[in-house]
């Protein structure tokens, strides 16, 4: 059962993982190898902020949704299609990727536990 090391340990990996994977992130950005970790760990944990599990042990509603995964994954891939013409742009395209990727490590690391995820829930 993934717990908040988890989620802060996969958020931060694939933060990590994103500029190194993308050449193009890499070559014109190499500050988002500090900043990606740091925006995918937060991003890894914010599903847990938005709906804690101490307010119920049933939590995972709406943010721990398939319905959102689905909607994070396409901001993802647009993300990933936009070419950015300057460095400030460069930059947010690079935080936007590694954003998306730290909340989707937390929802597939809940997807696989038994309570798995519900497929629109609550707001």
């Amino acid at each position: 059962m993934a717990n908040g090391d988890a989620h802060s340990f996969a958020g931060t990996a694939v933060g990590l993982a994103v500029p190194l994977i993308d050449k193009d992130t890499i070559k014109e950005t190499p500050e988002l190898l500090l900043a990606g970790p740091l925006v995918g760990n937060f991003f890894g944990k914010l599903p847990d902020i938005i709906e804690p599990a101490f307010k119920n042990p049933n939590h995972r509603q709406f943010f721990h949704s398939v319905a959102v995964l689905a909607a994070v994954g396409y901001g993802v891939k647009k993300a990933y299609d936009w070419q950015p013409e300057d460095k400030f742009e460069k930059v947010i395209r690079g935080i936007l990727l590694c954003a998306g990727a730290g909340y989707l490590s937390h929802l597939a690391l809940d997807a696989i536990t038994p309570r798995n995820l519900p497929l629109v829930g609550k707001l």
